[in-house]
């Protein structure tokens, strides 16, 4: 047993060695694969001198749910609540230099997330779609990534490790790590703290913006943001702006021109278009004409061999009373024609004048009409209202008699009885005065309608015994 676990040691210590020797050799081969010779340009040309002292035009300031960024004590503070995703705050200076060197301070902040990581963010290509990013996190580690189209590659480390590389070169989790980032392009250098990280080459690469990734859920400080360049890189950088704005000259330009041609293109289409419909118009004239010079000539013909015909066949004197008499014929004809244009005019005047007094008929009896309708509408609603009285007074009267009855309804049976008494009392009475003549004539009755009421009750008011 003793020996069977031996083996085992030893075949793991051997699995041990032998993975310590790849990694070395792996290591050997990325060495060898970034060993070239560092920049050794003299960066010694300000191009931009940022100490964060107050808010100014090229920094972001921003203050949201998921970020915070503002200038605080001489620092930039930045904050990303954001717990998944991180974000790049990208400077609004245009870096237009291929050669150029970035100076920085980063810190992060006191967390108890493990994920926080801050970084320097650079060339980072008009499309989007290209950058490179230096970052590092509070156990010391690095990692150096590309941006190729939506996804990073890892120029650092190796896939197991995300890319992340232990170096003592960084400093305590508390403390300002100095960045510096030396760009030749396509070459670039990776300096912390004064000590040498990497070299590595960027091809196809343009001149690009740069400023900070911040990681997920992380708090982070700059002290200040230097870029600086050189002699040649400067001239450089401003010929090839001055290339870049005549080139965009030249482009407006021709934009310009190319507009201008667009229009005068336009505009000779129109004018051939509006000229070829002058020549349709004088082609259909000129047919106009051509037929109406052809029924010329047919009535100069037909009149000539009437010309001819009457000079064979009469002598000029006729001739020359005939012509009077057609000129003195259509004379006629032209006055009778004016005429009848002004007997035309006045009928129409006439018209006129006609259909404005039917209208104004047509007014007059439209007025009297609401009038009368007014005058109908108020007699109905004075008759209406009349009925309404009368009816609410007799149901006014009808309620009273009801409540009265209601209310003496033992009175009115002995009435009842009372009056029937006397109703056979007067049967009596009358049987016994049927040859007395009756006080009152018919002529003294009135035949005015009466209307009914009902009688008066003579009632007894109940009164308290004296004590």
């Amino acid at each position: 047993m003793r020996y069977l676990n031996s083996i085992n040691h030893n075949f793991d210590s051997i699995i041990t060695y032998l993975k310590s020797i790849v990694l070395l050799g792996l290591i050997l081969c990325g060495t060898s694969v970034f060993a070239q010779n560092p920049i050794s340009l003299e960066y010694n040309i300000v191009e931009l001198r940022e100490e964060f002292s107050a808010q100014n035009e090229y920094w972001p300031y921003l203050t949201t749910m998921e970020n915070l960024y503002v200038p605080d004590k001489d620092e930039y503070f930045m904050h990303r609540r954001n717990k998944t995703a991180a974000y790049a705050i990208i400077t609004d200076w245009k870096n237009n230099l291929s050669d150029f060197n970035i100076l920085t301070t980063l810190k992060l902040g006191p967390t108890t997330e493990e994920n926080q990581t801050i970084g320097v963010i650079f060339l980072v290509q008009a499309d989007g779609k290209g950058a490179v990013v230096f970052e590092f996190n509070k156990f010391k580690q690095y990692r150096i990534k590309q941006l190729v189209g939506s996804y990073y590659k890892f120029l650092s480390g190796d896939t197991e490790t995300n890319g992340w590389v232990k170096s003592a070169a960084l400093a305590n989790k508390n403390d300002y790590n100095e960045v510096d980032i030396r760009v030749q392009l396509p070459q670039v250098d990776i300096y912390v703290n004064g000590k040498f990280l990497q070299s590595f080459d960027v091809l196809d690469y343009t001149p690009g913006n740069m400023g900070f990734l911040i990681g997920p859920d992380t708090k982070a400080k700059s002290d200040y943001f230097y870029v600086y360049t050189t002699e040649d890189g400067k001239q450089t950088a401003e010929e090839e702006l001055k290339a870049e704005e005549e080139t965009q000259s030249a482009v407006a330009q021709l934009s310009k021109i190319r507009y201008e041609l667009e229009q005068k293109k336009r505009s000779l289409k129109e004018c051939e278009l509006e000229r070829q419909k002058a020549v349709s118009v004088l082609e259909e004239e000129m047919a106009e004409l051509r037929q109406a010079n052809d029924r010329m000539a047919i009535q100069n013909r037909a009149l000539q061999e009437f010309k001819n015909q009457v000079l064979v066949e009469v002598d000029e004197d006729v001739f020359l009373t005939l012509a009077e008499n057609l000129k003195t014929e259509i004379i006629k004809n032209q006055k009778l024609e004016s005429q009848v244009q002004v007997y035309k005019d006045s009928l129409n005047l006439t018209h006129v004048k006609y259909n404005k007094l039917k209208l104004a008929l047509l007014d007059k009896a439209i007025k009297k009409a609401e009038k009368e309708k007014e005058v109908r509408e108020k007699q109905d609603a004075e008759s209406t209202k009349t009925e309404i009285e009368k009816e609410l007074k007799d149901k006014k009267l009808n309620a009273e008699q009801a409540e009265w009855e209601s209310k003496n309804a033992d009175k009115a049976a002995l009435i009842e009885e009372v009056l029937e008494e006397m109703d056979s009392e007067k049967s009596d009475s009358d049987s016994d005065q049927e040859n007395v003549s009756p006080p009152i004539s018919k002529q003294e009755v009135s035949e005015e309608p009466i209307e009914a009421r009902p009688l008066p009750v003579k009632v007894r008011t109940a009164k308290k015994k004296e004590d």
